[in-house]
């Protein structure tokens, strides 16, 4: 009699094992669909960001409210070729989507579960400090800097309110 008692509280176990297994396996794929979703999130928003704040960099230089159009993006590889150009533009649209690639990749790992839309204003910031370093930041008149923290603010809050958005609505 005890041992078969022992044996159904035996297979019981092993049934709730297989099961937990099978929700082990489950869940880590949906954890991979999550992690697919996200990764192409984070592109989607760096196509768009590249595209939607490429124009507003373009408007902004050909108004003359900053010196730095979308090809000064590619200063630091372009030295003695004219910014203005079609293929320092091409270039600087290229590493403006890297840029902002890497950068949102970076937050999202690091402030993608938090509620907070305010933490992409940091991304902005940091953004703008990059920016800055490689401009010369202190050099700048107050409108070119007002300009500058302006574009790259609202691209901190476009990228992150976008992400902050999906990955409350995946949940």
């Amino acid at each position: 009699m005890e041992a078969t008692k022992a044996r159904r509280g035996l297979r019981g176990w092993k049934g709730r094992q297989q099961q937990n297994k099978q929700q082990n396996k489950q869940q880590n794929k949906r954890q991979l669909a999550s992690g697919a979703q996200t990764s192409k999130k984070i592109v989607e928003v760096a196509f768009w960001g590249t595209i939607i704040w490429g124009l507003i960099r373009l408007a902004a230089h050909y108004l003359n409210f900053t010196p730095y159009g979308v090809g000064s993006f590619a200063r630091p590889i372009l030295t003695d070729i004219d910014e203005n150009t079609a293929a320092a533009i091409g270039l600087g649209a290229i590493l403006l989507f890297v840029e902002s690639l890497l950068a949102a990749a970076l937050f999202s790992l690091l402030f993608g579960k938090m509620r907070a839309w305010w933490s992409w204003l940091l991304l902005g910031a940091l953004m703008l400090a990059v920016a800055g370093y490689f401009f010369v930041m202190g050099n700048w008149e107050v409108s070119t800097l007002s300009t500058e923290a302006a574009w790259y603010l609202s691209f901190g809050l476009f990228a992150g309110m976008t992400l902050t958005l999906e990955e409350s609505d995946e949940e």
